[in-house]
């Protein structure tokens, strides 16, 4: 440990010499590395795995259940179903769990003396918290998937209206219908959102309040992201028109934990799709979907072209940068080389020369780590400005920060390494005459 000490003050004394080759190495290196660790973060968050353990047994069947004929192998099925179809799809006991869903919006107030506040709505089934780890604070989730006048709310927005989380059994009015708080949610946010990739709606926050599917039908409450219709049926009139008709706005989602369970239900889709078809409502040819949660954004063309561009522009960039640097670092160390001969002269081994690199590059890693840091913060802050749909995306954490130390140790460890190679081990005799 002493003799560390003594090569970090030896690496002090060195820098002091020659202070702005150092500084100006240190200054190129943290701005390729500030760059690219800022676009690394919405890299990293966009296509992260917000289910590790389980998103790939979560699936989104897709069926071409519908009225129009098409006999191109090119025609996908619907991204968003009727409920008939729905109900048809989830006919069967193969899947551990399974849900259906889609959002909307509402407004939400305690009473009719108090202004309206607008909320985002998922109207979905019971499953649906179990399928995705929802974690509850307060309460129960509706213990079966009829309609009932009750409603979930997040923490958040409990402690907004009533300045407590604790509110079950508390009422309130949804677009003027009162209903019952019977669970309010834990702080949790899915990132990216993968059981809702329609449209590009995987960035977007998870919603504030939660409604029973057959509660959102008996209110009229369409769709805010995706709906399409194939017959006369009045989008007006769900609690109606909507469980008969060929109104498209449902997400569907299957939980099927093995492979024999996969390969059943996906027996079932096709035996579903040829009774359907024996019938005379599938005219179009059998064309099944079973996509998993971890290729679900893939699959609707959800993928940003734009960060995988800057991507490579970033990693680009800081090669340039580490290339710079390590040109620099070379100019330091050949200006110090009569100070590395001297050392071989008196008896320094190799290996104690490169020891004295290793503290030189501690120290480099230190100032670059540093750099980085505060340019990867500005670097964030000016994406979210850029594009402000990304927000939820530019959050830090141990792992990330982990790994920018690992990157700029590795990077103040090649930038050293060929300098100090050629400094330890060149010719002691043309070392010294120069």
């Amino acid at each position: 440990m002493e003799q560390f000490l003594y090569y970090l003050k030896v690496s002090v004394k060195s820098i002091r010499r020659a202070p702005l080759p150092y500084v100006l190495t240190v200054l190129i290196m943290a701005l390729g590395l500030g760059v690219f660790f800022a676009n690394a973060t919405f890299y990293y968050r966009l296509n992260a795995d917000p289910l590790p353990l389980k998103s790939d047994k979560l699936f989104f069947p897709m069926m071409l259940l519908v009225p129009w004929e098409c006999d191109d192998n090119t025609c996908k099925p619907p991204p968003v179903l009727s409920y008939a179809n729905v109900q048809k799809l989830s006919n069967t006991d193969i899947p551990t769990a399974k849900a259906a869903m889609y959002s909307s919006d509402a407004y939400l107030r305690l009473d009719t003396k108090q202004p309206p506040l607008p909320v985002s709505v998922r109207i979905t089934q019971r499953d649906f918290f179990r399928m995705f780890d929802v974690p509850v604070l307060h309460g129960s989730i509706w213990p079966d998937d009829s309609a009932r006048n009750e409603i979930i709310l997040t923490k958040a927005l409990a402690e907004k209206l009533f300045g407590q989380s604790d509110v079950v059994g508390k009422t309130l009015l949804l677009d003027d219908k009162p209903l019952t708080v019977s669970a309010v949610l834990d702080n949790w946010q899915m990132l990216p959102r993968l059981y809702d990739a329609n449209s590009g709606n995987h960035v977007e926050p998870v919603e504030q309040i939660y409604l029973p599917l057959e509660t959102g039908y008996d209110m009229n409450y369409m769709s805010n992201s995706q709906s399409s219709t194939f017959d006369d049926t009045d989008y007006r009139q769900l609690s109606s028109q909507g469980r008969t008709g060929a109104l498209h706005q449902l997400q569907y989602w299957v939980q099927l934990d093995t492979p024999a369970q996969q390969q059943a239900y996906r027996d079932f889709m096709q035996n579903l799709a040829s009774t359907e078809k024996a019938a005379g409502r599938h005219p179009s040819i059998i064309n099944n979907q079973l996509t998993s949660m971890r290729n679900i954004v893939a699959y609707f063309g959800g993928e940003s072209g734009d960060i995988k561009a800057f991507a490579l522009v970033t990693l680009l960039f800081l090669l340039v940068c580490l290339l710079n640097a390590s040109h620099l670092s070379l100019n330091r160390y050949l200006s110090n080389q009569y100070e590395f001969s001297l050392r071989r002269a008196l008896g320094a081994s190799r290996w104690q020369l490169q020891q004295q690199m290793l503290a030189d590059v501690l120290l480099l890693t230190l100032c670059c780590l540093a750099g980085a840091l505060l340019i990867g913060l500005g670097g964030v802050q000016l994406m979210n400005y850029l594009w402000p749909v990304n927000r939820l995306f530019s959050t830090w954490d141990w792992q990330l920060l982990l790994g920018l130390l690992l990157l700029a140790l590795s990077a103040s460890y090649l930038v050293t390494l060929y300098p100090s190679l050629r400094a330890s081990f060149g010719a002691l005799n043309q070392q010294l005459k120069e």
